[in-house]
């Protein structure tokens, strides 16, 4: 015959295994497939007749509206426009964004499937580039080409002519 404490113990013990249980089963539910979502990406530019890759090009991406070409879209978390995406690329040109934080929240999600989202790459020298695309699930990569901000103005028009004579030299001196 089991002892006061022994029949006590075991509806805890029942108890306990039903939660550890439920709390498997529903954390496997929860990111079932979620693990491939990804977004990645190589960025390029055209210098001297090639293509090259750009390093260190700051890449966000934000959830723009539900895709309604598609069915079965995620719910938003929370306001889009408080959710994005960064990464910066490595040396080859290469990204990869895997969730979407909050900045009101400071929260963490995963990417919304079937939504639109933009893309914004910023990296100094070159033109910001902004664009659309679609995200449904698993892996998508992104090749964009950037084009380079032009450093050098050459004034081959002749109207405006220089004064040799207004140029003025001087000399650095240093004082007592």
């Amino acid at each position: 015959m089991p002892t006061r404490l022994e029949r006590r113990a075991t509806p805890y013990r029942l108890t306990l295994l039903v939660l550890l249980t439920l709390s498997l089963v529903f954390s496997a539910s929860c990111d079932k497939g979620r693990s491939s979502d990804l977004i990645t990406g190589r960025i390029t530019t055209i210098k001297d007749g090639e293509e090259r890759p750009v390093a260190q090009a700051s890449v966000k991406i934000n959830p723009t509206s539900v895709d309604p070409e598609k069915k079965g879209a995620d719910e938003q978390p929370e306001d889009p426009t408080n959710m994005t995406g960064v990464a910066l690329t490595n040396d080859t040109g290469f990204f990869e964004i895997a969730s979407l934080s909050s900045s009101q929240t400071f929260q963490e999600y995963s990417l919304l499937r079937n939504w639109k989202y933009e893309i914004q790459i910023q990296v100094p020298g070159y033109y910001i580039y902004k664009g659309p695309f679609s995200y449904e699930k698993g892996g998508i990569e992104l090749a964009v080409q950037l084009e380079q901000k032009g450093a050098d103005v050459v004034d081959d028009s002749g109207v405006i002519l220089i004064d040799e004579k207004a140029i003025q030299s001087g000399a650095i001196r240093r004082g007592n």
